[in-house]
C-alpha cells in the first residue's frame, strides 16, 4: 500500500546538507552548498522552510527519515541526533537508511562507492539479494571486483532518497531509534 503520510528526510552525512519533505501530493527538497559545512546551523532552519512550503508544521509529520551514514563522523551524528529528537518531539515514526542504500535503490548487482579520501572508498556490494558494507582501496576494488557495475556517490540524489525512504515506509520498516552507521573507525579512534 503506498505511503501517504507527511514526512521529512534528513541527511547531513556528506558535504551537502540534504533535506526532503513531502506527502502523497507533493515532495520538495533542499540541497545545501557543499562548501558551506554549516549543517548544524542550517538543518532546522531549512527543515522549517520546506515544511512551511507544504503548509505543514513539525507536529504534522508522520515519519522522519534519517540517513545514518556512511560519511563525515560529525555530520552523521548531527543528522541522526536531529532525526531522533524530532521523531520523539512530534511522536512520529522513524525510518533509517544509508546513502549507499539509496544510491543502489532498484539495483540487484552493483558496487556503490563513496570516496573517503586517499584512494579509499566506503562500499556497498549488492549481489543476489545479499548486501555487504566495507571500506577498500581503489586497488582492492579493481582486484576483487574488476567487472562489477559501479555507481559512485557524488551528492544526494533526491529521487532515489525519496524512493528508498518511501519503500521503507510502505514495508513498515521503522526503527525505534536511528543509530550512526560507521564503516570504519574515526581518525581519532584509529
Amino acid at each position: 500500500m503506498p505511503f501517504s503520510g507527511n514526512y521529512l528526510i534528513i541527511d547531513s552525512t556528506g558535504a551537502e546538507l540534504f533535506l526532503a519533505a513531502g506527502n502523497a501530493e507533493k515532495s520538495v527538497y533542499f540541497c545545501g552548498d557543499a562548501t558551506a559545512r554549516r549543517h548544524s546551523a542550517e538543518i532546522l532552519v531549512q527543515a522549517e522552510k520546506l515544511l512551511n512550503g507544504l503548509g505543514l508544521t513539525p507536529s504534522d509529520l508522520d515519519v522522519v527519515g534519517a540517513v545514518t551514514g556512511p560519511g563525515s563522523f560529525t555530520g552523521i551524528r548531527i543528522g541522526v541526533t536531529t532525526a531522533n529528537a524530532l521523531k520523539r518531539a512530534v511522536n512520529a515514526r522513524l525510518a533509517a537508511f544509508t546513502s549507499l542504500e539509496a544510491l543502489t535503490f532498484d539495483e540487484t548487482r552493483v558496487l556503490a562507492l563513496m570516496d573517503c579520501k586517499h584512494s579509499n572508498y566506503y562500499a556497498l556490494l549488492k549481489d543476489g539479494g545479499e548486501e555487504s558494507y566495507f571500506a577498500a582501496s581503489s586497488d582492492e576494488l579493481d582486484r576483487d571486483f574488476p567487472d562489477l557495475k559501479r555507481i559512485y556517490y557524488s551528492a544526494p540524489d533526491a529521487e532515489k532518497y525519496i524512493k528508498c525512504f518511501l519503500a521503507k515506509c510502505e514495508k513498515g520498516d521503522f526503527v525505534r531509534i536511528a543509530c550512526p552507521f560507521y564503516i570504519k573507525k574515526s581518525s581519532a579512534e584509529a
